[in-house]
Formats: C-alpha cells, structure tokens, sequence
C-alpha cells in the first residue's frame, strides 16, 4: 500500500539578537548555586527583583572586584545570591538566533507494509507556540509575584512582637547577653544577629539564605555585567573521592584550554579540594567575570597533574544535536532554555534520514527555563496538564500544553539520572503521568522549589523558598523525584544501547522526517 503522509506546519518565532542569545546562554552555564547537587542552577520562571532596577531582557551580571576572597562562606552567598538575581529575570522569551529558519514540515509516513494511513492536511502553529512565553496562545511563565511571597520591607511593622511566646523571646535575649558576657572573642550585635538571621533561614531548607550588606551590593553590581563561565559540569565522585569534569562542552574555554571529560579537578587558584567542599562551592568558584581567569590544578584520571588557565567568556548558546542511529533519532538537552523546543525541531530537521522513534536525553540536565519544558512536552501532547506551582500547598497556577502537536503517537523515550533536575523533572513527569513516553534510567534529583529574593531595606536581603513544582497531575517533585518506568543499573556508557534495543522490540510502524522549506525569493 502505498504511504500516505501529513504534513505539520512547525513556526518559530521571530529573531533575537547576537548579544541576547549570548546572554540567554549565560543562564545555562553560569547559575552554579541552587541546586547543590547539579552542576548548575536550575533556571525557574521566579518573580522580579525590583529593587535591582535591571533590564526586562535576560539579565548579565559581573562579580564586584570588592567581593569576598574565593571559597569563603560569603563568596558562596554572593554568587548563590547572583544566580537568583539572573533567574529571576530568566522568562523573558528570546526567540529563535539569527539565521534559524522560519517553519518546518513534520512529515510522517507509514512504513512499507505497515497498512496505517494518515489523513493529509496543513496545520498552522502561532509564532507563541515554542518559546515566546509573553505572546498570545502561550502558556505564561510559572511566576510567583513579589507581593504575593514575602510582605514587603514596610510591612514588617505590622507583625507584632506578641505573636511570638515571651519564653522565645527570653530564651533569645538571654542567648545574645550570654554571648556578650562569656564568648572567647569579642562580637558585634550586629554580627550576632546577621548569624541568628542566617541560622534561621538555613534551618528552613538548602536554598533559603541570608545576603549580609557586602554580598547583596555587590549582586547589584554583578548584574550590571557579564557572567562568565568555562562551560563545564564538575561533580564530586564519591568511589574515586575526586571531583571529576563531568561534561564540558563543545568549543567551551575548557576545551581550548585542553581539560577533558573524566580529567579529576584537584584545586581552583589556591583553593585546594576535597569531599568538604559542597557543589555550590564549586560552581561558585569557577564562575566569575567574562574575561577573567581561573587557575586550576587537574590531571587526567589521577596521572600528572598539571595546572592550565583558563578564561571565563560568554559561552554560546549550545545547540541541540540530533543523532539518527538504526532509524531512531537521539536527541541530548542539555538545559532548557527559552528556544529549546525551536532547536530539538532544527537538530531533528538535520537529520539525514527519517527516524521511527525519538530518544530525548536530559541525563545531567539541571533544568531550565520552566516554559521551554512545557514548549517540547506540547510537540507530543495536547491539552494536557504539564506541571503544578502551588504556595504553602495551595495550588497557583497550573501550566497546560498549548499549540498543535507535532508528534501524536510516535514512539518516545525519555533517559534521565540521578542528577536530571527540576525543568527535566517536570518535562519527564508530565510525558510520563500522560503515557506519552517510557522514562528510562534513575530516579531523577528531586528539585522542585522557587526561591525569591527580597530586600529588607538595610542593604540585606533574604532569599527564601515560596513555591514547590508538583506534576502535572499533583505529585510532589522537591526530595522524591521523578521515578523511572525502566530502572537502569549498569553503567551509564550503556544505557542508550539498552534504549535502542527496547526500542527495536516496540516495532515502530511509521517513519517521521522535519524538512526545512526552502523561503520563495523576494524580487
């Protein structure tokens, strides 16, 4: 019989600029802090920092030359607090880089002998379809506004000293005149209760802190400039008690400088390592002005070691590369970014031949921007619920698939580890709960929380956790994870020729192929 095809209209949108998609690529490698177990930050759609006065547009920002000496408890604050400060502006929707095409035909037909046929048609998908999370049709960033979080500054008087039981309050005072009276050295109360602050919020969870005077200055003069990175995932490998470079990218600093995948990392300027460092403590060390350096010691699986330097620059955003192996496309995302489903079409329209089956892998991804999740779950499913926000258990906003999809019923399978966190969680849950792919690999990390900066009105601020993520059908993400439908155990070097092999069982029946239209000539 011979096969019939549909052909889908995919639209992007329209064209950002050089120096913004450079930005936007900053939110990738430079956000070191908030997950703690993952190489970088998880970029969560978060509420704006108004006091900051910075640009709607993705926000860059600079290490102060004032900030404190690297690798102490305040460096980590300050780039801990740097990182919230980018994501927070993070869901302004960058469209597609210069140069992308403008639409692609999703074609998909029947195999030979198969006996399914496909009605034909053209479907048009709006330009707010994949990534424009602002425009009409599309589904709006996952948002918790300033006000609705945390009282503002002047509303801190309303909370009477009452509320609070007189032995708290007694038992406090009687603390701070203990530690006047009798502590080896001498204090400031000042110090004391910027402690009692910090110890409140770091009793809370991992990602609630206090910004002292120094550290929230200098956040403000870090994003009056450029975040650099060296575009690498470093994570403490506990069997070889070493950290090891996980990944680095492609033409990255790293690269240039010669350091490769697996190379043990064994100091940063003077800062020698060991399992006492956390990951934030590492992130925070590498990352630093575009333009600046970094001296590290590293040695290739423990042989010689040997220092390189390498210079901190704003690494392009990394494309999303398609491979086609035995009919089956392989897809890796790194981190979801605001053109993330624009690229995973582009990769899958570079493809030389038709593929069967699609493999996304978000193995080491730490997340992204909350809206690109949603913008590749919606290629797959329509209507479908893709992730909960809920403040103090209550539900806020409940964000849904939106577009046309691309892809009904092909076979899809998502591969996800240990370290796969937050937007790649909530992506994998959503594909998962709606049986629309099979996950493959680990329980995923398990980051499920938006934090806020807010500002006290002494140049301190507090950077708390106001929201959980949750599926899309209510489940809790924060400290559970996303549990896999095919738990793999060996070697991770493995894992992808298990897939294909599963997959090959599965017996797809029809072949996809993305084509990019040739543009008719402008006369």
């Amino acid at each position: 019989m011979k096969p019939s095809q549909t052909n889908l209209v995919y639209q992007p949108s329209r064209v950002v600029s050089q120096s913004n998609a450079a930005r936007l690529s900053v939110l990738a490698l430079a956000l070191g802090a908030l997950l703690g177990g993952v190489w970088v930050a998880t970029a969560q759609a978060r509420p704006n920092l108004p006091s900051l006065n910075a640009s709607t547009d993705t926000a860059t920002a600079k290490t102060a030359t004032k900030s404190p000496q690297a690798g102490t408890q305040k460096s980590v604050k300050l780039n801990d607090a740097v990182v919230d400060a980018i994501n927070i502006q993070a869901s302004t929707p960058q469209p597609l880089p210069t140069g992308a095409p403008t639409r692609y035909d999703v074609t998909g037909e029947d195999m030979a002998g198969s006996g399914d046929e496909m009605d034909g048609g053209d479907v048009e998908v709006p330009n707010a379809q994949m990534g424009d999370i602002n425009a009409p049709n599309s589904i709006p960033s996952a948002s918790i506004p300033m006000d609705a979080s945390v009282p503002d500054v002047g509303a801190t008087s309303n909370v009477a000293l009452g509320a609070i039981a007189p032995t708290t309050v007694a038992k406090f005072v009687k603390v701070v005149d203990t530690i006047r009276q009798q502590y080896v050295r001498s204090t400031s109360d000042e110090g004391i209760f910027a402690d009692a602050i910090e110890g409140m919020l770091t009793g809370l969870d991992p990602y609630s802190e206090y910004l002292d005077a120094q550290a929230f200055d200098n956040l403000r003069l870090f994003t009056d400039g450029d975040v650099g990175s060296i575009g690498v995932m470093v994570r403490f490998h506990p069997d070889d008690k070493m950290w090891v470079f996980d990944e680095v990218l492609p033409n990255s600093p790293a690269v240039r400088a010669g350091i490769l995948r697996n190379f043990y990392l064994h100091q940063i300027n003077d800062i020698k390592l060991s399992d006492e460092q956390t990951q934030q403590d590492i992130d925070q060390l590498l990352s630093g002005i575009a333009g600046s350096q970094v001296r590290l010691v590293v040695s290739d699986k423990g042989r010689r070691k040997h220092t390189v330097t390498v210079q901190r620059s704003l690494v392009q955003q990394q494309p999303i590369a398609a491979q086609w192996i035995d009919g089956v496309a392989v897809v890796h995302i790194p981190v979801f970014q605001n053109t993330t489903g624009q690229q995973l079409m582009a990769a899958l329209a570079n493809l030389p031949q038709p593929f069967s089956a699609l493999v996304i892998d978000i193995r080491n991804n730490p997340g992204g921007v909350l809206s690109a999740a949603s913008d590749v779950a919606s290629l797959f499913m329509q209507d479908k619920p893709v992730v909960q926000v809920r403040k103090q258990q209550q539900l806020q906003e409940q964000v849904m698939t939106h577009g046309q999809v691309q892809f009904t019923d092909m076979p899809l399978v998502i591969v996800q580890n240990r370290y796969s966190a937050s937007a790649a969680e909530v992506l994998a849950s959503s594909l998962q709960e709606n049986a629309r792919a099979t996950i493959f690999g680990e329980t995923s990390y398990g980051k499920g929380s938006i934090q806020s900066i807010v500002p006290l009105g002494d140049n301190t601020a507090v950077k708390l956790t106001v929201a959980h993520y949750y599926s899309g059908q209510g489940k809790k993400i924060d400290g559970v994870g996303v549990k896999p439908d095919i738990a793999l155990t060996s070697a991770e070097t493995d894992w992808q020729t298990q897939v294909l092999d599963w997959l090959k069982q599965q017996k797809p029946t029809k072949v996809y192929r993305v084509q990019i239209p040739v543009a008719p000539q402008q006369f």
